[in-house]
């Protein structure tokens, strides 16, 4: 299946700002999740109808929105209606296809990241657009689908001395920020594990199917660089953000993010040298497979010169030859052909290039 499934052609033509969804339907029907928190409670719900999506949180509360499922572009818009959201942040959270970025607006943060999703060996990586928007008081995050990846930040939300309850919503974007570039780090050391196993494979006994895999994995290493590269200006930008919706306390925290980041690139430039070392094997094994197959064919060839000569000579219809009439001259001929390709056997085998 492609991996880049956008529908930009329906955008042709039409002016900025225009809500159309370029991407994938994944969920039949978006998913709406609110939750409201401060150091003392906390109330989650789960909302059945767009029309029940609240509007700024209260002065003394904070507000997490969560939407997964973005391919309705009339929920986007009621939810930019209720927080004040720029035409550009709907048309952006809505076009799944684009470069990961960061944009600092008046009166809130938008950043979209892609989030990378690993099958089994044998299946591409995917991505998957995520989307934040970070207010005074509130944060609301986009995704195509559920994703388990924010699961340990919801469980870390309900306790009660937790930092994220006595923290801003920059704190919880950070924490969230934070399992997407470890997302980043778990699906390269997948990736890693899958190459360390062929490695082994390859040194073995390279094959035909190694090199499709060689290939293969060459091929995701550079989809993940495309999708994690642009994070790392991302992170930067939002450390050097002169912003009031970002507290010093939290970018303190941030400024470990482009370490992630790093690391992860690392990785995948020393998984994408160790496949080059295999892709390099791989043809030194199967030009040392064609080297003796062409020194077996070539003093097979050398052998059979001058017994085809031999062969060649009384093979010619002339009426005199003064052996052609001899009684004994074919057993004297096959056994001099015998004689020479021993010889010239052992001659091979002195010299050792057999």
């Amino acid at each position: 299946m492609a991996r880049f499934l956008n529908n930009k052609d329906q955008k042709a033509g039409m002016p900025p700002g225009s809500l159309v969804f370029t991407g994938q339907h994944k969920i039949s029907e978006p998913q709406i999740r609110v939750t409201e928190y401060s150091s003392s409670d906390l109330e989650e719900t789960a909302l059945e109808s767009v029309n029940d999506i609240p509007e700024c949180p209260a002065q003394t509360k904070r507000m997490w929105l969560n939407l997964d499922g973005i391919h309705d572009a009339e929920v986007i818009k009621r939810i930019g209606d209720s927080f004040n959201l720029s035409p550009l942040v709907m048309e952006d959270i809505l076009d799944t296809g684009q470069r990961p970025f960061v944009e600092d607006y008046q009166d809130q943060i938008f950043t979209t990241l892609k989030l990378l999703i690993a099958g089994s060996p044998e299946q591409k990586v995917f991505t998957e657009q995520i989307s934040f928007v970070l207010g005074e008081n509130f944060l609301i995050s986009f995704q195509e689908q559920p994703n388990p990846t924010f699961d340990p930040v919801r469980k870390r939300l309900m306790k009660h001395k937790s930092k994220i309850r006595n923290y801003g919503p920059d704190y919880l974007f950070y924490t969230l920020v934070d399992s997407v570039l470890e997302n980043y780090l778990k699906v390269v050391e997948v990736m890693g594990e899958r190459i360390e196993d062929l490695e082994e494979e390859v040194t073995d006994e390279p094959s035909k199917e190694h090199l499709e895999s060689i290939n293969f994995y060459r091929r995701e290493i550079a989809y993940i660089r495309k999708a994690i590269r642009p994070v790392r200006e991302i992170i930067l930008k939002l450390n050097k953000l002169d912003s009031e919706f970002i507290a010093d306390e939290t970018l303190i925290y941030m400024k470990d993010l482009p370490n992630m980041i790093d690391q992860a690139l690392d990785s995948l430039e020393i998984y994408k040298d160790i496949l080059g070392d295999l892709f390099t094997t791989y043809n030194m094994y199967m030009a040392t497979r064609l080297n003796e197959t062409m020194k077996f064919l070539t003093v097979f060839s050398t052998i059979f010169i001058p017994l085809t000569f031999l062969a060649g000579i009384y093979g010619m219809n002339f009426d005199f030859i003064p052996e052609l009439h001899y009684k004994s001259g074919y057993y004297v001929l096959l056994c001099l052909m015998i004689a020479i390709a021993i010889a010239m056997l052992v001659f091979f085998r002195k010299r050792k290039w057999i």
